[in-house]
């Protein structure tokens, strides 16, 4: 026997046990079948090929076989800064544990679970963005389990949120004036200072963040897009589908990268990335046709409509047809398994595209009666978000505006565009379960707003009939609200003291004029007290500089380019 292949043998009672001593120790015979390991990677060939399994690699060694190369463990890999004081560690250590997974919803996002805090180790812009969104969900959370009112915490008079996000602005006009930064960088901390902005409520600044961002994406002299993480742009292209959802005449941003993903239809859903992915690229391309081509058909030149408009309306239709198919298909595949949380996330999709292909059906059309015909898909939507809300924990839910996939959107459109009472009521109930679950007694200010805007729009179609439950048949069509919304996105949170609701009607028939009608909406929200005088003062300072800086490019959107709400909704001059 060649000294190299030398063998020690030990032999017990059981099983032959054999070690090679040529230095190779992760190598080792099959203790049960008495067989040479052939040394196959990650699984002994020979033992698989007949269903067993390998003895021949140790259980760590055949643990680090199975990883993915870019695999990430949170728990050991991630650490804070050493030279960090006790108020950065606890903040690192709150958005570790809270605020990302929030952040990520229903969905395994590798943004969230895995690069921002990956990057905020060796990045300082980063870090401050991290701190500072981290620390002002932190004092949200504070007020929510001592109370607003309280005002002996001390974590909620301090001025620390907004000193980080200070420094992470000043970080990101550096990366901006770099030659050599990555785009990530870039978008990673576009994404953290958007969430911050919309946890303070700061909606125009925040918007202001992801039209930057497009702007960026659309460049090709500074930054090259095409070597950007996809996990990013699609961050990205979520946040722009919210502002298309909530802002009446925006139109989406990145149809370019939506034009380029996706184009080839799945028969089957791999997993539930693949699903969400789907879902928003076609909700861009939905709501870059409504706003668009479809809403000039809907509310201005009514009628005429070009064959080619309605051949892409009834493609979208169908798209999204066969999207809940696909759905559906997928959530009762045999061999799936989702956690809990991804069922919700499932959930939410579903409700996404059942709004989806309501709105692609009628988008066309200036005729409100046509949403009559979809009373099972606004059932569908109501038990599916009513399922959602009993389900799941009050603290994952609105954190920003990002997390809106399927409900607060999908439960605002069955309550102002379904005209069966009993389900545009109960719609109602769930969206005040909505508004009241960040803590406060009257809720977030645009959720609020949303619950209120829907109220008047209830009680105005109602108000036309004789019976105390109207049916869809009972509503006519001169009395039908076609698009409502509410001001107030572009006021600072101090002064949001009162909003008007604002309805559009054909009061006079199909053939009449639209008629604006507005209502004022007045109450008390305590959150816009989350920053004292000073961290307001510090914010609107630094507002100041951005308006001197590239980045921050004038404001130009206002109320007067459609700040309103709703799949259709567009604020106009109000009589």
């Amino acid at each position: 026997m060649p000294p190299s292949l030398q063998r020690s043998y030990f032999v017990s009672k059981k099983a032959l046990h054999v070690r090679l001593m040529d230095g190779d120790a992760g190598h080792q015979y099959s203790r049960i079948r008495r067989v040479k390991c052939d040394e196959a990677k990650p699984h002994c060939h020979r033992c698989t090929s007949t269903g067993r399994k390998c003895d021949g690699y140790s259980t760590q060694e055949a643990h680090q076989a199975e990883q993915p190369p870019n695999s990430l463990s949170l728990g050991p890999s991630i650490s804070v800064d050493p030279c960090a004081t006790g108020l950065e560690k606890r903040t690192f250590d709150f958005f570790r544990t809270r605020t990302a997974p929030c952040i990520s919803g229903y969905f395994p996002d590798p943004v969230w679970d895995r690069y921002v805090l990956q990057t905020s180790q060796h990045e300082p812009t980063i870090r401050y963005a991290v701190n500072a969104l981290g620390a002002l969900h932190e004092e949200r959370h504070l007020r929510r389990t001592v109370n607003e009112t309280c005002s002996d915490v001390p974590a909620i008079s301090n001025g620390f949120p907004v000193l980080q996000y200070s420094k992470a602005l000043h970080g990101l006009q550096s990366l901006l004036h770099a030659k050599t930064v990555p785009m990530d960088l870039v978008l990673m901390a576009v994404l953290l200072m958007v969430h911050f902005e919309s946890l303070r409520e700061s909606f125009v600044p925040a918007l202001v963040h992801v039209e930057h961002a497009i702007r960026l994406l659309h460049s090709s002299t500074t930054f090259d897009a095409r070597k950007v993480d996809p996990n990013l742009v699609r961050s990205i292209m979520r946040l722009d589908v919210q502002g298309s959802l909530y802002l009446g005449m925006r139109i989406p941003g990145l149809p370019f990268y939506t034009a380029a993903t996706d184009n080839i239809f799945p028969t089957s859903l791999h997993d539930l990335a693949q699903a969400r992915d789907l879902v928003n690229v076609w909700t861009c391309r939905l709501f870059h046709f409504m706003r668009a081509e479809a809403d000039e058909h809907k509310f201005k030149d009514v009628g005429g409509v070009p064959l080619e408009k309605l051949a892409k309306s009834h493609e979208l239709t169908q798209t999204f047809v066969d999207l809940d198919a696909l759905l559906w298909d997928f959530m009762h595949r045999p061999t799936l398994k989702l956690t809990v949380r991804e069922q919700l996330g499932l959930g939410m999709l579903r409700t996404r595209v059942k709004i989806n292909k309501i709105l692609a059906a009628t988008c066309l059309y200036s005729e409100a009666t046509m949403f009559d015909a979809f009373l099972p898909d606004f059932e569908d939507v109501l038990s599916i978000c009513s399922y959602i809300l009993a389900s799941d924990a009050a603290d994952r839910r609105l954190l920003t505006v990002s997390l809106d996939e399927g409900l607060l959107q999908p439960l605002f459109t069955v309550a102002t565009h379904c005209r069966e009472s009993r389900i545009r009521h109960s719609a109602l109930v769930q969206l005040r379960k909505l508004a009241s679950t960040e803590g406060s007694p009257r809720g977030i200010w645009h959720v609020e707003a949303m619950v209120r805007t829907a109220e008047v729009c209830i009680r105005f179609e109602e108000a036309c009939c004789e019976r105390a439950n109207p049916s869809c048949s009972d509503i006519p069509e001169w009395c039908r609200v076609h698009s409502s919304g509410f001001d107030g996105w572009d006021v600072q949170p101090p002064k949001r003291q009162r909003v008007f609701a604002h309805m559009r009607l054909r009061p006079n028939g199909m053939d009449g004029e639209w008629a604006d009608f507005s209502e004022a909406i007045e109450w008390s929200v305590s959150s816009h007290s989350m920053l004292g005088g000073a961290e307001r003062q510090l914010l609107m300072e630094h507002d100041q500089l951005g308006q001197r800086n590239p980045y921050r490019y004038r404001q130009t959107v206002s109320a007067r380019h459609g700040w309103a709400l709703g799949p259709q909704t567009q604020i106009f001059n109000v009589a």
